[in-house]
């Protein structure tokens, strides 16, 4: 791989954290010493589209993007039905694709691997048309999400994380929701629903990988807690792991899904980590192998 055009966030911990330069002059260095030619532009969702098609013109073997799910996730939407492979540089707290396409977390072995990993394509879901490349949390979830951002950095952050996060479950309601997967239509009341792009596989925490990226398969995971605590122990069973045999959580497959509500106009939302509220039903569809990707895992 000699030329490569890189997107990247400017306001990346990992890239912050190295204060001795710029994020644009240490992105600079990791290609030039390695003899690839790179044409660098900061992340901004403004201009994305535009900037995208600027860096494209210049025939790059590839576009990295270096920052978090919601960057990467940007990325896709641009790219997802061309031929020009993404490659990610994992600079976020969760790196979930970056996980299951087998990128070292460290930035300088991420580079040497994904210059010289193979091409391959993956499923692209979505959810009102908006893609998301791992998973999407209703109910309870969404907001779980916009407390650890609350906190995140905070002096005794982990301590206010655990406080807000039991308030919230104490109080929070059960949703009565219609989940209709592929014209197979299921009530349920629940707290917490997920649904992936592909099936999540058993694995360790924070969140279970995938087996397979390019099934064509969305997942439907819903919790069935009697109380509380019951909940605690469901949604911790989900995210690590363990959640397979538990009778509690049910799991739905198809390629369409439709998620309606009797009572909400508007549904909070939170694909990839990116908190939205969208209009309901909400309608989940999958484009099989939609986007080009670079997959250090696939030469293992």
């Amino acid at each position: 791989m000699k030329r490569v055009a890189v997107v990247y966030n400017a306001r990346s911990g990992a890239l912050l954290a190295r204060a001795e330069a710029s994020p644009e002059d240490q992105l600079a260095e990791l290609f030039a010493k390695r003899g690839v030619d790179v044409r660098l532009r900061p992340f901004e969702p403004g201009t994305l589209r535009i900037d995208v098609e600027g860096l494209l013109e210049a025939e790059p073997d590839a576009l990295f993007v270096a920052g978090g799910d919601g960057t990467v996730r940007a990325l896709a939407e641009q790219l997802a039905g061309g031929d020009v492979p993404l490659g990610i540089l994992p600079l976020g707290t969760m790196n979930l694709l970056a996980r299951d396409l087998g990128v070292p977390d460290d930035l300088e072995e991420a580079v040497d691997a994904l210059l010289t990993a193979p091409v391959d394509r993956i499923d692209v879901a979505t959810v009102n048309d908006s893609p998301f490349l791992h998973s999407s949390m209703l109910a309870m979830l969404p907001h779980l999400g916009r407390i650890r951002e609350r906190v995140r950095g905070q002096r005794l952050g982990v301590f206010r994380l655990v406080d807000r996060a039991f308030r919230l479950i104490r109080r929070y309601p059960r949703m009565e929701l219609s989940i209709t997967v592929d014209g197979a239509e299921h009530l349920t009341r629940t707290r917490a629903v997920v649904i992936s792009c592909n099936l999540l596989a058993a694995g360790p925490a924070p969140i279970p990988g995938r087996k397979r990226l390019d099934a064509g398969r969305l997942a439907v995971y819903v919790t069935r807690e009697r109380n509380s605590w019951d909940l605690v122990e469901v949604v911790t069973k989900l995210f690590n792991g363990g959640w397979q045999q538990d009778e509690r959580i049910r799991v739905y497959e198809g390629k369409t899904v439709e998620v309606r509500s009797t009572r909400l106009a508007l549904m909070s939302v939170m694909s990839d980590g990116e908190n939205a509220q969208l209009a309901t039903p909400l309608r989940y569809e999958i484009r099989p192998r939609a986007l080009a990707v670079l997959a250090p895992g696939a030469a293992a």
